[in-house]
C-alpha cells in the first residue's frame, strides 16, 4: 500500500568513481580509439575516400575546396552545397546523461555507472578527433576536444547529483543535437521516456545509441520477503512481497525492455541494457564498436 510522507532519501545520489577509474580510463581510451580508427579506415576506396560514405548535403562554407561542391545541386537550386560524408558527420558527437532522481538508486549507483560510461565515450570521441558535447540538463553542456585533460571532464561529471522529477523525457524534449552531429549516445535508466520521444533526434546519417543502466535489484529483485518500492520522481512508497507481486514485476519489466528492443529495429538506432555493476570498459566498448553490451 502507498504510504504518505516525505519522499524517501535517495541511496546513491552522487557520482562515486570506481576504484582506479582514472588510470583505467587512461588505458581504455587509446586502445578503443585506435581500433575505431583502423575500422573506419578499412572501407573500400571511392571518389569520396576510404570509409567516407555519402549521407547527405550541407551548405558550402567559405574557403572550402570547390571540388567538394555538388555542381548538379547548385545548378538546380542556385545554392552551393557540399556532399556530406559519414566520416564528417562522425566528427561531432553528443553524450546525453540522465541525472534525474531515479538515477540515484542502485548499488552501485546508476548515476555513478552512467557517469563512467559518459566519460569513456566522450574521451574516446575526443581522442579520435571529434568535438563532443556532454549534456546533462543539470549544467551547461561540457565540450570535450582532442588534447583536453581528462581531469576537467571527470571534474564536471563528478560534481553531478541525481535529482528532479522531470526524468529523461524532459531532457529529450528540451535539447536537440546540432544538425551536424553524427553520433549521439544517451545514457540513463530510460524511466519516464518512450521510444517516440527519440523521433526528433533521428535523422539520416546519424547513429543513435541508447545505453540503458538499471540497478542490479531492478533487473533481479529479491524473490522472497517484503520489498519497499518507491518512485523517486513521484511521491510515497509501498510495500510489496510474495511470489505474485514479483511475477507481476517481472512481467512489467520484460514488456518494458521488449518495447525498447523493438524500437532498436529502426534505422540508425541501437539499444542495450545492463546492470550498474557491469564494468564500464565492457559496456563502453560495445557502445563504441556497435555491439549490444
Amino acid at each position: 500500500m502507498a504510504t504518505p510522507g516525505p519522499r524517501p532519501e535517495l541511496p546513491a545520489p552522487r557520482v562515486v568513481w570506481p576504484e582506479g577509474f582514472a588510470a583505467r580510463l587512461e588505458a581504455f581510451v587509446p586502445r578503443v580509439a585506435a581500433r575505431r580508427e583502423r575500422r573506419e579506415g578499412a572501407g573500400s576506396g571511392s571518389l569520396l575516400g576510404a570509409g567516407e560514405e555519402f549521407v547527405g548535403h550541407r551548405p558550402y562554407r567559405a574557403g572550402e575546396d570547390l571540388r567538394r561542391l555538388d555542381w548538379g545541386l547548385l545548378a538546380r537550386s542556385d545554392q552551393p552545397f557540399v556532399r556530406r560524408t559519414r566520416r564528417e558527420a562522425a566528427e561531432s558527437w553528443a553524450v546525453v546523461l540522465d541525472t534525474s532522481a531515479s538515477m540515484g538508486l542502485g548499488e552501485p549507483g546508476k548515476l555513478s555507472a552512467g557517469a563512467t560510461l559518459a566519460a569513456a565515450v566522450a574521451a574516446v570521441g575526443a581522442r579520435g578527433g571529434a568535438t563532443v558535447q556532454v549534456v546533462t540538463g543539470a549544467a551547461p553542456p561540457l565540450e570535450v576536444r582532442r588534447g583536453a585533460p581528462l581531469g576537467r571532464l571527470l571534474e564536471g561529471l563528478g560534481s553531478l547529483e541525481a535529482g528532479g522529477s522531470g526524468g529523461l523525457a524532459e531532457l529529450l524534449g528540451s535539447w536537440r543535437p546540432p544538425s551536424g552531429c553524427g553520433f549521439v549516445v544517451v545514457v540513463g535508466d530510460l524511466v519516464g521516456a518512450e521510444p517516440r520521444d527519440l523521433a526528433p533526434w533521428e535523422r539520416p546519417g546519424r547513429e543513435l545509441a541508447l545505453a540503458q543502466v538499471l540497478a542490479p535489484e531492478e533487473l533481479a529483485p529479491p524473490q522472497e520477503g517484503v520489498v519497499r518500492w518507491f518512485d523517486p520522481e513521484g511521491e510515497g512508497s509501498r510495500l510489496a512481497g510474495g511470489a505474485d507481486a514479483m511475477r507481476r514485476y517481472d512481467q512489467r519489466l520484460e514488456a518494458w525492455l521488449e518495447g525498447w528492443a523493438r524500437a532498436a529495429g529502426r534505422p540508425g538506432l541501437r539499444w542495450s541494457v545492463g546492470s550498474s555493476a557491469v564494468p564500464f570498459e565492457e559496456r563502453a566498448r560495445a557502445i563504441l564498436e556497435g555491439g549490444t553490451g
